[in-house]
């Protein structure tokens, strides 16, 4: 099931994303969330129709979730947002991140916001795969952007138009 995300999802939504801190580069996140973080992050959200958060239940388990963020803080950039997803690696490959993508496009109010922006750290095939399949177009590569785990990464800029 795939829903609208609410504070208590706070702990589900950790348990997916705080090991892709721990042990992946999918984030450049270095520190994990508690669950007083995550509800200010979620509490920050409520309500607004251009920073919606999703989430995917299996059981009352979340196996998944996506959001919209702010793309920059500053004024001019309100109509641009940053897109992410992430699925929980045992719910891989059943189709959970498009589903969630699917619920979080249809939130996102186009007279409101005109351009989506994904950042994918490289290589990452599948996220590429993915972002392509919503109409995402590479757009750049910064590279050695990002340190994690004593490697620099680079990472892939793919924009959507609304």
């Amino acid at each position: 099931m795939i829903r609208a995300a609410n504070l208590c999802d706070a702990d589900g939504i950790n348990d997916v994303y705080n090991p892709f801190i721990r042990e992946s580069v999918a984030t450049f996140e270095t520190q994990l969330y508690d669950r007083a973080r995550r509800e200010a992050w979620l509490a920050a959200r409520a309500g607004s129709t251009r920073w919606p958060v999703f989430v995917a239940a299996d059981k009352g388990e979340i196996c998944g979730f996506c959001s919209a963020s702010a793309f920059d803080p500053r004024g001019a950039y309100e109509t641009s947002v940053k897109v992410s997803v992430f699925v929980a690696p045992e719910h891989h490959a059943k189709g959970l991140a498009k589903r969630l993508y699917e619920a979080l496009f249809a939130a996102l109010p186009k007279d409101v916001v005109h351009r989506a922006y994904g950042l994918i750290v490289a290589p990452n095939p599948a996220s590429v795969t993915l972002h392509e399949r919503f109409g995402f177009v590479h757009v750049a590569t910064l590279n050695e952007v990002g340190r994690k785990f004593g490697r620099y990464l680079d990472v892939m800029w793919f924009e959507k138009r609304l």
